[in-house]
This record gives C-alpha cells, sequence and structure tokens, in this order.
C-alpha cells in the first residue's frame, strides 16, 4: 500500500476528515488532500506529527508491513473499529489529539497537574 493511500485508510478508520489532520498538522486542506493523492511529499516533521497523532510507529507509516495497523480491506466504511477516535466526542477528540501532539515533556507537566488536583 503506498503512502498516500496509507493516509486515507488511517484517517478514515479514525473517522476524521481531510480538514481536521490538516489543522493538526498546522497545514492547508489541499496540502493534506496532495498526501494522500500523491502530488506531494511529506516531510520528515510532518510525518513525526503523523505518527504521535495516530499513535503509529514511523516505521509502519513508513513500509508496506501494515496490517497490524491498518487494516488491508478497502472496506474502510464499514462499521468502525471501536479501537479507534470515532467512538469517542468531539471534545475528548480534540483532548487526545492536541495530548498526543505535544512534546514529551508538555505531557509530564500535563499529567503532574492532572494527578495533584485528584
Amino acid at each position: 500500500m503506498d503512502f498516500g493511500r496509507k493516509l486515507k485508510v488511517i484517517r478514515l478508520q479514525n473517522n476524521l476528515r481531510q480538514h481536521q489532520v490538516a489543522d493538526v498538522l498546522g497545514i492547508s486542506r489541499s496540502s493534506y488532500c496532495n498526501y494522500e493523492i500523491g502530488r506531494r511529499d511529506v516531510d520528515v516533521e510532518t510525518v513525526l506529527k503523523l505518527s504521535r497523532f495516530y499513535n503509529i510507529p514511523v516505521d509502519v507509516l513508513l513500509e508496506n508491513e501494515t496490517a497490524e495497523y491498518v487494516g488491508e480491506n478497502d472496506n474502510y466504511e464499514s462499521e468502525p473499529d471501536t479501537r479507534y477516535l470515532s467512538q469517542l466526542s468531539k471534545d475528548e477528540i480534540a483532548l487526545i489529539l492536541k495530548y498526543r501532539m505535544m512534546s514529551n515533556d508538555e505531557k509530564e507537566n500535563l499529567n503532574n497537574f492532572v494527578n495533584k488536583t485528584e
């Protein structure tokens, strides 16, 4: 599976729209669309952001081996898999996506803050 197709399948499995992923990456929807259709190459920084965003190892994004993380079945518009973001509310998705995009230091600070308020 090529990289663009893989991005599309992962996005659809997570019940996300192109503009949502583009917003997280800080790019336009058309730029993201060009990644999915293979008109534009993805830079290293964007691959790292996608890896954190989807919680998928970089090598899985870049290699052809995808079975564990990306279904090979083209019927990705069927019943959503409950492991994915599609089962969460919009607010929960927004929080998770922001958390995944944080640096390790930012995550540690947030976790310390949350644990202090329990």
